[in-house]
């Protein structure tokens, strides 16, 4: 059984963030919506020494708010070319291959990071890594 079949939809472990290369697109999970407390906006915060992204709840007059769709479902897309691409060489990747990543949350910073490096390769035709 693969790590990511081994998951607690109530566990930590279910904040999942998928990086989907091929559709230029970030999916938040239900998890990660929860643990910031249902945000209308989040800020995508990247640390290119340590390979980490931290998403942080925040207010509209953050720098640099992502708006998240009022309506909520059981992930959010948002959608960030650059973002992917620079992710994709900080980290090295060679393929356009969907990764899923397990967050850890920081909750004195209403925040979930991410630790790059430990994603997870997705099979895009089964939909597990």
């Amino acid at each position: 059984m693969s790590e990511f079949q081994r998951l607690n939809p109530k566990s930590q472990a279910s904040l999942l963030l998928t990086l989907n290369f091929k559709e230029d697109a970030m999916m938040l999970n239900e998890g990660i919506l929860n643990e910031l407390e249902s945000p209308k906006q989040v800020q995508i915060l990247l640390n290119e020494e340590s390979k980490m992204l931290a998403l942080r709840s925040c207010d509209m007059d953050s720098s640099q708010a992502v708006l998240l769709p009022a309506e909520r479902t059981l992930q959010v897309e948002i959608g960030g070319r650059s973002l992917l691409r620079r992710i994709k060489k900080m980290t090295g990747w060679k393929t356009d291959q969907p990764r899923v990543c397990i967050g850890s949350p920081v909750p004195e910073y209403r925040a979930v990071c991410f630790a790059l490096e430990d994603a997870i390769i997705v099979d895009a035709q089964s939909r597990e890594p």
